[in-house]
């Protein structure tokens, strides 16, 4: 698909689907809000990305400060939490 409009930016692109300038390849958590309100809606349905890791570094062998500590837990806490309650519409987002 070829058009007039292209960006590097996600929040852009994002803004110009909501706008009506076309169709944006974005992930589910991205999507999840505009799908459900209906500002945006599936145009593929049986098609999807495929899915992405993601990582979270930091070091080990040491001690972990109290606010990188407090960082690790909030994101194990919040992407458990989606996890368990994925598999409803877009994933659970």
């Amino acid at each position: 698909m070829r058009g007039t409009l292209s960006s590097n930016d996600g929040e852009v692109a994002l803004g110009w689907a909501l706008d009506g300038q076309g169709i944006l390849l974005r992930s589910q958590w991205d999507a999840a809000p505009y799908l459900r309100s209906g500002r945006l809606r599936l145009v593929l349905p049986d098609w999807s990305l495929p899915p992405a890791d993601i990582y979270l570094v930091f070091p080990t062998k040491h001690h972990l400060s109290a606010k990188t500590r407090a960082l690790v837990d909030f994101l194990l806490d919040g992407f458990r939490s989606r996890r368990e309650e994925a598999g409803g519409d877009y994933g659970g987002w």
